[in-house]
């Protein structure tokens, strides 16, 4: 009898799920604290008279009339326009055609093409632009050249030409990753159809691979898109006396520190970048296909000599073009003597122990900063990546809108809404390192919530089931089942999110301080003191530094740093 009714024992009655409920609240205090409460602070100084917090009886447009009455705000506007527009269409130009001969033509090494792609993306872009003045300058070596050889003339380096050179060659990665990751993993009956049916190489590539390839390109466009509004570097190093609206901004702050003026120009950046992003969803939204089949067999890659003559000059050429910079930095590093001539006169280690003995500081900076950062994002994206894949509970479009604003917002912009926003009232932050782990966290916290979403939806439900049957409660269940199991997801993405911090500079530039720069500051203050071989050689090992992370993460996840694009 006792056996009997120990057998028909009430089962323990489980408690309300509370996880919902903790990551709506701690997604709600990131929204309100470092999003929302920043923007509209930001929003509502942009309408207040200069060195003024707005209240509503010193509403003005003043801010924003300059772009009317200023032939400098409308030259800068203009220019941001006009160079973003170039940037996104050249990337996507060139990219194209390199991804289609990655994923569909035979050419060798593309494990090592695909891995070489990366290095545009977190490299310094700063210093590679100067780069390019040591290459195409008055007296640059490929100017040179050129002029003595072909009796060419060179375009100057400084202005449209050299910013959107530069820009394109570190940007259009984004492109070829999204298409050639999109390209490899479609279905290859749709194309083995059209064959059949008679159409020519040509026709299958018009109607059905390019088609098939907009939707990714329109992603990656996106980004450059983002990515060329927000940029900092490359037109200060290369824009000469041409201000963009992110110089524009700094050159507020910096030289005024007026920071009305700078939330006006930051109001305006973001309304091109939502026009912009809206129009490119308009054409996205047009064309939905479906990509993936239920085959696992690849398409058929083409193995004509002309054809992988013409692959192998491009890609290698296009690669060899966008790491030029880079291979620049590292053999400037190692000039002592550059007197003005061609050539350096006397080569060693000495930027190097300079380095080592004097920026210290700043490359401690940039490890600790990024490292705090990262962990936040880790345990930001892990809990609300898990939360939004498993649960369904009101409520969940905030933590869509949460990920989504940090990629509307450019770098730029949302340095100079945390630094109007925390410079006074109830909490001052500028200065410290907190407003720059705030803003490094605003910015990268999606790379870890995009990528524990992707882990998750892999992992059989059953699995955390079965292990809640047995006794275990939820904690248990994550740190025993589901975090092992999703651990080479958030690995991928803290590295992706280490790494770009590293050498971050459009919102450290806006946040910085004495007490906190980072390896971007002071590669720029070498820049601008023209100590450049010692600038070089902080690029350098801000570029070996990243590249051992990544290459050492890539082994221990067991896939190329390129897989997480398809």
């Amino acid at each position: 009898m006792s056996a009997v009714a120990g057998g028909n024992a009430p089962v323990r009655r489980r408690g309300p799920d509370l996880l919902p409920w903790v990551a709506g609240a701690i997604t709600l205090i990131v929204l309100v604290g470092f999003l929302a409460y920043p923007i509209l602070t930001t929003m509502a100084n942009s309408f207040a008279p200069q060195g003024e917090s707005f209240n509503w009886f010193n509403g003005t447009l003043a801010n924003f009339e300059r772009f009317w009455t200023s032939a400098l705000y409308r030259s800068a506007l203009w220019n941001t326009i006009v160079i973003s527009v170039a940037v996104t269409v050249l990337s996507t130009l060139v990219a194209v055609p390199a991804a289609y001969f990655v994923a569909r033509v035979d050419i060798p090494f593309k494990p090592l093409i695909l891995s070489l792609s990366i290095i545009p993306l977190i490299a310094p872009p700063f210093i590679g632009a100067y780069s390019w003045v040591i290459l195409l300058g008055r007296n640059g070596i490929v100017t040179h050249y050129v002029n003595q050889w072909l009796g060419l003339p060179m375009p100057p380096v400084y202005g449209y030409f050299g910013v959107i050179v530069a820009m394109v060659l570190s940007n259009f990665t984004y492109v070829f990753l999204f298409v050639q990751g999109a390209l490899s993993a479609s279905d290859p009956h749709l194309e083995e159809s059209a064959r059949v049916m008679g159409a020519s190489r040509w026709r299958i590539l018009r109607t059905v691979v390019l088609p098939l390839a907009i939707p990714p390109m329109l992603a990656g466009a996106m980004i450059v898109l983002i990515e060329a509004l927000g940029e900092f570097g490359v037109p200060a190093v290369l824009g000469g006396e041409m201000y963009v609206l992110s110089t524009l901004m700094y050159f507020q702050i910096n030289g005024f520190f007026n920071l009305n003026g700078a939330a006006a120009i930051a109001l305006v950046n973001v309304a091109i970048t939502l026009v912009a992003i809206l129009f490119l969803l308009r054409i996205n939204k047009r064309r939905r296909f479906v990509t993936l089949g239920s085959t696992t067999r690849r398409a058929a890659l083409i193995r004509t000599p002309g054809m992988r003559i013409a692959a192998n000059l491009y890609v290698w050429g296009l690669l060899f073009l966008a790491i030029l910079p880079q291979l620049v930095i590292v053999f400037t590093s190692f000039s002592e003597r550059w007197p003005g001539t061609l050539w350096p006169l006397q080569y060693g280690w000495s930027n190097y122990t300079y380095v080592f003995n004097r920026v210290v500081g700043p490359i401690q900076n940039s490890l600790i900063l990024g490292a705090i950062a990262t962990v936040a994002c880790v345990v930001f994206g892990t809990l609300t990546g898990y939360v939004a894949e498993r649960k369904s509970f009101a409520g969940k479009w905030a933590l869509d809108l949460t990920i989504m604003l940090p990629f509307i917002l450019p770098g730029i912009v949302t340095g100079v809404a945390l630094l109007v926003t925390f410079n006074a009232g109830p909490i001052v932050l500028t200065g410290t390192a907190v407003i720059i782990v705030i803003g490094y966290f605003v910015r990268r916290m999606a790379y870890i919530y995009r990528s524990v979403v992707a882990a998750v939806a892999q992992v059989d439900p059953r699995m955390e089931e079965a292990s809640t049957v047995a006794g275990a409660t939820w904690g248990e269940t994550m740190r025993k089942v589901t975090i092992p199991l999703i651990a080479p997801g958030i690995l991928a993405g803290a590295i992706i999110v280490f790494t770009t911090l590293i050498s971050e500079m459009s919102t450290t530039v806006m946040l910085y301080s004495a007490r906190w720069k980072t390896i971007s500051i002071a590669i720029y203050e070498r820049l601008e003191t023209q100590e450049i071989s010692a600038a070089a050689a902080i690029g350098t090992i801000t570029i070996v530094v990243t590249l051992v992370l990544v290459f050492s993460a890539t082994k221990i996840i067991g896939k190329s740093m390129s897989d997480l694009f398809r």
